[in-house]
Parts: C-alpha cells; structure tokens; sequence
C-alpha cells in the first residue's frame, strides 16, 4: 500500500514517540521530522519510511529497543485477559479468528483495549474456509505486535489440531512495539510454540526484499500465508498478487481502511 494523506499525521505521532520513549531531546527531534519530510514522497510505504525514520532514532539516541517497557505491559495484559477467559478457547475456526484479530485490537499507537464486547469479525469465511483447508500442510503466519502472538496461539494450535505445520515469524530484531527474537528468548516463547521463525531483519512488516530462507520457501509452496496487522498488509500487499494471502486486522487507520474499503475500528479477515 502506498502513502497516502493521513500517513503523515501517523508517521509524525510515530517520531514524536519513538523519540520521547528514547529520551532524545529537541534537536533529535527535529532532525527526524526533517528526514519525515524527505522521505514522504510519492510511491513510498509507510512501513518503509518507518523503518528508515526508527533506525535513524536508534542511531542518534543509542536506544536499540525503546518500546520494550510498553511490549512487557501489552503482554501481561494480553496473558491476563487469555487466562480469565472461561473454557477453552479454539473449538472452531471462526472462534479462534476473533480471538486472533482481538489481539490486533490495541497497541501503543492507538490504544484501544483487548475487550470482546461487540467484536463484529467481517470476512469472507466460505473463502476463508478453502484458503486454510484447500492448501497444503505447513501454514505461514506472519505476527504483529507482542500482544498478537497469545492471542494467535489459539489459531496456532486450531491450525495443529487440523494436521498443519505452523511457521509463526516474527522480526529479528526491536521494531516499533512488534514481536522480536529477542522478545522470544527473554520471554522463552518458543515452550508456548517451537515454531516460531526469523525474518532476519528490524523491518517493519515484510517487505518483499525480506522474504528469504525459510520464508521464502513457504512462499513459494502451497502453504496458507496468514498476516497479522497493517504493517503486514502495507507492505505485503504491494506483491501479493504472487499467491493468496489471509489478512487478519483491526482497521486502525483512514488509509488501510480506504484501501480495504472498510471503516476504521472494524476486525476484519481479507482474503486476496
């Protein structure tokens, strides 16, 4: 997806966190928003000038992971609502896709909160259905943010019970408030599920340039590819013509939710 209008206002209210969370002061402020200006120019993503505009803060601040306070908070919070949930949650495919696109629901950009009142999951489940079923027997799933991957679990393990082998990737290292390896090894999530993967890089989303290895692989197989959130869809969704895609999000924002011809705030499946 290419930068739109509202990007701007976004990518700014990026800046000025990722600087207050690094402790960096006006000057480094400043020289960010000038570089925002640089880069926001016609046929750009906004993952791809987020990921330009985070490693020039990490550089001039020397912070390399300024949202690791605001990720453990998503995370305990996340578990907390998982635990408090009566039964066992998974016993069918549309049960476990609310779960998972609950888990998109909030972050440190746009708040929100991790709450199942009213969630209106839209989508395509016949389509759905044939995407997940119809493929092969290894599913890539690309994560999000910390919160999504205890929320995905469910999905994960429903995708299991069906005989799949799930690949769950998140980045190598901190972007933004997204899943990184070192997340995963601090936190020792690969006892919750061993299949978690590396896209290698700090990129926000994945990029077409990161698809590679393992990942690569999947791509080019008949497995289900499952992407979470929007930085997953901007970016992803430049090439994804390649093969069929399964898109599970929170709309968050006037351009993905124009791009997708939905309303902001709504739990979607998209299935190109």
């Amino acid at each position: 997806m290419k930068i739109q209008k509202p990007c701007r206002a976004c990518l700014t209210g990026l800046v000025e966190k990722t600087v207050l969370l690094s402790g960096g002061d006006g000057r480094i402020l400043n020289s960010s928003l000038r570089l925002l200006n640089g880069l926001f120019v016609e046929g750009t993503t906004p993952p791809a000038i987020a990921g330009t505009l985070l490693a020039h803060i990490r550089q001039t601040t020397g912070v390399w992971d300024p949202y690791a306070t605001i990720k453990y908070r998503e995370y305990r919070e996340a578990v907390k609502i998982m635990e408090g949930l009566e039964g066992s949650p998974g016993d069918s495919l549309e049960e476990v896709l609310r779960l998972s696109a609950l888990g998109n629901s909030t972050d440190y950009f746009t708040g929100g909160s991790f709450r199942q009142d009213h969630l209106v999951l839209r989508g395509d489940m016949d389509k759905l259905a044939d995407a997940i079923y119809i493929k092969g027997d290894e599913v890539l799933m690309l994560g999000d943010n910390m919160g999504d991957f205890i929320f995905d679990l469910p999905l994960v393990r429903f995708l299991e019970r069906e005989g799949k082998k799930v690949f769950y990737t998140v980045r190598e290292y901190p972007a933004q408030n997204d899943l990184s390896m070192e997340d995963v090894r601090r936190l020792g999530l690969t006892a919750m599920h061993p299949g978690i993967i590396s896209t290698g890089k700090a990129n926000v989303g994945l990029p077409r340039e990161d698809i590679a290895g393992e990942i690569e692989r999947l791509w080019k197989s008949d497995a289900t590819v499952i992407a979470k959130g929007m930085g997953n869809f901007e970016t992803i969704s430049e090439f994804d013509e390649e093969r069929q895609v399964v898109y599970i999000m929170r709309v968050k924002c006037p351009a993905v939710a124009r791009a997708l011809d939905s309303d902001i705030g709504a739990y979607l499946v998209h299935v190109r």
